[in-house]
């Protein structure tokens, strides 16, 4: 192999990495496709929901026969205290946008089997040590002792590029710009599922949490429903979990025991246990996506956006392998690796990925940053909602001066919600 030189290596085979490979195979290109996990998915992690309208780009004719597990019907908000939570629960007929909860290591290594039948060499159990550079272009990869040469690398190894920041193609990423994420998956069956959901059989739901569930510190808690099994788990900010000196095992363990979760879970058998980190910094974090022979892709250039009650990276991965792929098609085509042509690849994601980065290019700081987001606003919508419930034989007053007296209470000063609410809804 080591004489071997190939059109295109792609580096990682998560969504971004299979998605170039399949483009470019498709295409009639010579690509390699390696990953350090022992077959695709292996080592992929994600919360578990995929909206479909990139996949149906990635592959029109043939999505519908992906290992999906249940398409998301129901979405539901949960705000927590540490014995209360309050839900806003939304259920739709026909969803506007089709989403599905996924299982990564079934997901991942069927898309990956759809690239080798279109002519894509996978390479599984590989790491790249490293760049192949000459003259400050990028010119290959170094594995394993060998050197194996292409005409364009494209980087999708993750949130953790080392290959790029080795070879000063991309910054080590900033402490305040990454969560970490923990994720459970339960066995339970079909039926628990949809009764305890109120879904029928392919339909499912999507919760998102906050507040108690990471004990107030920036972050949140996720739920989806699959077919026979439940994934769940928390994502913290990792600057705040530092800060707070807590163990985000203990917080897992103490979110899975709330009594707002527990009655979800109850029978169901615990089968997986991962974690993950998470690019979070946005549009203003973003590191170069193109040099000399050289493109980055998904997480690995940051590619996702948490809005709080939604969280998207694998759409954004997969329009960023297509993005990657359609540029060295062109690149190919014209014999021309140049840094200046390949510029294309940034106005490819122009009208899509980065046009959502930079509107949404508030929302990391305004989440992380907002002093009563996950601690004293959750207390104030369950205790207003129990209020709102309550027949005691005391005279009723309006909504608006409980609302007023319970953030008196709470010392929660009425300008920062009114500032909060503002800021909130112009970031997010």
């Amino acid at each position: 192999m080591a004489d071997e030189k190939f059109q295109v290596i792609v580096i990682g085979a998560g969504l971004a990495g299979i998605a170039a490979a399949y483009r470019l195979a498709e295409a009639g290109k010579e690509v390699m496709l390696v990953d350090r996990g022992e077959y695709p998915g292996a080592k992929n992690v994600s919360g578990g929901r995929i909206y479909t309208y990139a996949l149906k780009k990635l592959m029109p004719e043939t999505w519908q026969h992906a290992p999906l597990e249940r398409e998301i019907k129901r979405e539901i908000m949960m705000m927590m205290t540490d014995a209360d939570s309050m839900m806003i629960d939304t259920t739709f007929a026909s969803p506007k946008a089709q989403s599905f909860s996924v299982l990564r290591s079934s997901f991942d290594a069927w898309l990956a089997s759809q690239a080798e039948e279109a002519g894509a060499m996978l390479i599984p159990g590989t790491t790249v040590d490293g760049l192949l550079i000459r003259d400050q272009k990028v010119c290959g990869i170094q594995t394993g002792g060998e050197t194996i040469e292409a005409d364009l690398v494209i980087d999708a190894e993750g949130v953790n590029a080392w290959v790029a920041e080795r070879a000063g193609l991309r910054p080590k990423v900033a402490v305040n710009d990454i969560a970490v994420g923990v994720k459970c998956v339960f066995k339970l069956s079909e039926t628990s599922i949809n009764e305890r959901f109120n879904v029928s059989s392919g339909e499912g739901a999507a919760m998102l949490c906050a507040g108690d569930c990471t004990q107030g510190i920036s972050g949140g808690a996720f739920f989806y429903t699959n077919r026979e099994s439940i994934s769940t788990g928390i994502v913290a900010d990792t600057s705040s979990l530092k800060a707070s000196g807590l163990s985000l095992t203990d917080m897992l363990e103490r979110y899975l025991r709330h009594p707002a979760i527990a009655r979800y879970l109850s029978g169901a058998e615990l089968i997986e246990y991962s974690a993950h980190l998470i690019p979070e910094g946005g549009f203003q974090s973003l590191p170069p996506l193109y040099a000399d022979g050289f493109l980055i892709a998904g997480d690995a250039a940051g590619f996702v956006i948490n809005r709080g009650f939604t969280v998207r990276g694998m759409d954004y991965a997969l329009m960023s392998g297509i993005a990657a792929a359609e540029t060295a098609i062109e690149a190919i085509d014209a014999d021309d690796f140049s840094k200046e042509k390949l510029k294309i690849y940034q106005d490819k994601l122009k009208p899509t990925v980065l046009k959502d980065l930079k509107t949404l290019k508030h929302a990391h700081d305004y989440i992380a940053h907002s002093k009563y987001l996950f601690t004293a606003y959750p207390q104030l919508a369950t205790d207003l909602m129990s209020r709102l419930y309550t027949a005691d034989g005391t005279p009723s007053k309006s909504v608006i001066s409980m609302a007023r007296q319970m953030m008196k209470d709470d010392k929660v000063p009425l300008f920062h919600v009114l500032k909060d609410a503002f800021k909130g809804s112009r970031s997010l």
